[in-house]
């Protein structure tokens, strides 16, 4: 058995990378039936059946895991807004922060088009965030 991580998932296949290969793998029907699904991110056991092809056996504990996008084992997050044209959604924004604080997982925001905006519009978003305690790059 190999231990490796599943760096993309595209129509049942799964591409691992060992260290050394990345591994075309696909997942073992006992998944299926339990109705597990490996995620981008998992830690996991492979069989290699030669030719860089293999089978998913084990998926190993998961420190965190996300519905969508469907990813798992994040270890920091990068938002990344626009401050004008389209104008952020701060309600967006606020709920992924939310879901981000309940998993543990750091995040930073980064607000891009900041030439657009007035200067009293970026100050305020970054006084608004960084009060809460994270930290805005503009």
């Amino acid at each position: 058995m190999t231990e490796g991580r599943i760096q993309k998932a595209l129509s049942g296949f799964y591409y691992v990378d060992t260290g050394h290969e990345i591994v075309t793998c696909r997942a073992r029907g006992k998944f299926r039936r339990e109705g597990i699904s490996p995620l981008v991110g998992d830690r996991v056991e492979i069989q290699e059946v030669g030719n860089g092809e293999g089978v998913v056996e084990t998926i190993l504990p998961r420190r965190n895991a996300f519905v969508r996008p469907a990813v798992a084992n994040i270890d920091q997050a990068l938002v990344i807004f626009a401050a004008k044209e389209p104008g952020p959604n701060f309600s967006l924004l606020d709920r992924f922060l939310v879901t981000m604080e309940r998993q543990d997982i750091p995040v930073m925001i980064c607000i891009n088009k900041q030439d657009l905006a007035e200067e009293a519009e970026t100050q305020q978003i970054r006084e608004c965030y960084e009060a809460c305690g994270y930290e805005v790059l503009f």
